[in-house]
């Protein structure tokens, strides 16, 4: 006798078929994806090394790969996000999530719970710092749109 009163058994195929309906939506490839991610990363470079830190960071999340098969391109992008906040000095956070538009905040959230999933590649404790920053600003609402999007990075 099973105690679950929900089969979770059917939600695999559904997130598989959500999955490539994304992916299909898609008018790039991930070759070009991951070109414009290349080319994304030369731009944001040169503006983190001027010091316009919210142009950095709202250059590099217009546009956020998603989708099956973009996994190289959202990595080189998670890393690129990550740059940026780690170039970022800790009395700056709060003027440069205050910055951004609220769609914009809530990728920056979701590339935030993505370096908290991967502790060993990101610095979790900068990542806590810039969430609470963007709660902050964008309050609750924001946590539960990023969590209820099917698009993830």
């Amino acid at each position: 006798m099973s105690h679950r009163k929900l089969a979770i058994d059917g939600h695999d195929a559904e997130q598989e078929q959500i999955a490539q309906q994304i992916q299909y939506l898609s008018t790039k490839t991930s070759a070009e994806v991951a070109a414009l991610v290349d080319q994304k990363a030369a731009a944001v470079r040169a503006l983190i090394t001027r010091g316009s830190t919210l142009e950095a960071l709202e250059r590099a999340l217009v546009d956020a790969p998603y989708g099956r098969g973009m996994e190289p391109a959202q990595a080189a992008n998670a890393l690129l996000v990550n740059e940026i906040l780690m170039a970022t000095r800790a009395q700056d956070v709060a003027q440069v999530v205050a910055g951004l538009p609220e769609d914009e905040r809530d990728v920056l959230l979701k590339y935030v719970y993505h370096g908290l999933a991967r502790p060993a590649e990101f610095n979790c404790g900068v990542l806590l710092a810039w969430h609470e920053r963007i709660v902050e600003a964008a309050g609750l609402g924001s946590i539960v749109r990023v969590m209820s999007d099917r698009r993830t990075i």
